[in-house]
C-alpha cells in the first residue's frame, strides 16, 4: 500500500514538472491624452441653387439612323457576352452566348422593363444585320453596327429605337 501511495506521490509530482510557468507579460503604461485644440465656429456660406444642364435628348429614346447600306459584316464572335441594351429610354442587360438555340443562339436580358425586350431570348447574324429574337424564333429587333462595340436598330413591333453597347 505504502508502495502504491509513494508511486501515487511520485506520478503527481512529476505531472505538476511537465507543466511550464511563465511570468504575465508586463503592463503598459496608458497613453498620455494629446491636447485637442478647440473648434472654431463660423457661419455657412449661403446654399447656391445647382446648374441645371438644358436635357439632351436621349440616344436610346429617339429613333437611331441606320444605314444598312454603311453597317459593316458582323462576327458572331464579337457578339458573345454582355452588353447595355437601351431601348426608349429604357437601359437593361443583354447577354449572348453561343449555345445553339431555337432561330439562333441563346440570349438573355436581365432588368428589362418593357414586354418587347424581357422576350428576348435568342439571337442570330444574317450578314450585316443582328436579329434579336424572342424563344419561339420570332424576330424581336434588327439592328446593325453604328460604331465600334455599338450596335443600332429598330424593334419589330413597336418600331422604337433600340441599341446594344459595350464601355
Amino acid at each position: 500500500m505504502r508502495i502504491t501511495a509513494a508511486a501515487s506521490v511520485v506520478s503527481v509530482l512529476a505531472l505538476a514538472a511537465c507543466g511550464s510557468y511563465a511570468p504575465p507579460p508586463p503592463r503598459i503604461a496608458p497613453l498620455a491624452p494629446q491636447p485637442v485644440n478647440p473648434v472654431a465656429s463660423q457661419a455657412l456660406p449661403a446654399p447656391v441653387a445647382p446648374v441645371m444642364s438644358q436635357p439632351t435628348a436621349d440616344v436610346a429614346m429617339a429613333a437611331p439612323t441606320v444605314n444598312p447600306a454603311a453597317a459593316t459584316e458582323v462576327r458572331k464572335a464579337d457578339l458573345i457576352g454582355g452588353w447595355t441594351l437601351a431601348s426608349a429610354g429604357e437601359t437593361c442587360q443583354l447577354s449572348m452566348n453561343l449555345t445553339t438555340w431555337s432561330g439562333g443562339y441563346r440570349a438573355s436580358t436581365r432588368g428589362c422593363v418593357s414586354d418587347e425586350l424581357k422576350a428576348i431570348g435568342a439571337w442570330d447574324v444574317a450578314g450585316k444585320e443582328i436579329l434579336l429574337k424572342d424563344a419561339s424564333g420570332a424576330v424581336v429587333a434588327r439592328l446593325y453596327t453604328a460604331a465600334p462595340n455599338r450596335y443600332s436598330g429598330l424593334t419589330d413591333v413597336s418600331k422604337r429605337g433600340v441599341q446594344f453597347f459595350r464601355g
